[in-house]
């Protein structure tokens, strides 16, 4: 299965996929979608305040996928307003900090209210972050895929500042909604078929050529 990072305007996709990241404050939510879009990364990206997203084109499998990452504020404040963009999302990605215990505690609150405002069938992951500060690490490894395995979650350790597995968690994601014959989202594919995303590449090829 191929899969390219590729530019590209806005009306030539055939696939949107909507990706939340949730998860306690200062766990590093920022700063992987940051790494992933960008590659990218920062020690001092600011707090997000309420929500806050990136997209990214990508080329897989003969598919153009617009994936649309949402990054959501972690303080307590800012829950409801997360909450009212549940509904929309395809996947969750629950991010914890393996150096702080409580994040990683609080977990379980983050799976039930993906349970109480998401649609049914959304796909989750679960992902330990800061993999690199293991001097300050405070959650072992195997408590991680315990608690996954408890709720039926792939599970990664990851590290924004290193890059660390970042692909590989969107990547296997986006695999898992091309790979899966119930995931439909019509209304959101590009109403340009192939034929003539192929004519108006043709075209600005020309343009740029002459």
């Amino acid at each position: 299965m191929h899969y390219d990072s590729i530019s590209i305007e806005e009306e030539y996709y055939d696939l949107k996929i909507r990706l939340m990241l949730i998860g306690d404050s200062n766990v590093g939510k920022t700063s992987i979608i940051k790494r992933y879009c960008n590659n990218q990364f920062s020690p001092s990206y600011i707090s997000t305040v309420g929500i806050d997203f990136e997209t990214k084109y990508l080329r897989l499998n003969g598919k153009i996928i617009n994936l649309q990452i949402w990054d959501t504020a972690g303080q307590e404040r800012y829950k409801v307003l997360a909450k009212n963009y549940y509904k929309n999302s395809d996947g969750f990605i629950i991010v914890y900090d393996i150096t702080d215990k409580k994040s990683f505690n609080n977990v379980a609150n983050w799976i039930t209210q993906i349970k109480d405002s998401a649609s049914e069938n959304v796909k989750c992951v679960l992902l330990g972050n800061k993999c690199d500060l293991e001097e300050l690490r405070q959650v072992d490894i195997n408590q991680g895929k315990d608690l996954a395995n408890n709720y039926q979650l792939k599970f990664y350790e990851t590290s924004a500042q290193k890059g660390n597995n970042i692909q590989k968690v969107f990547t296997d994601l986006v695999k898992g909604f091309l790979n899966d014959d119930n995931f439909v989202n019509d209304s959101e594919r590009s109403s340009i078929s192939t034929e003539q995303r192929n004519l108006r590449r043709a075209r600005n090829q020309k343009k740029k050529c002459c």
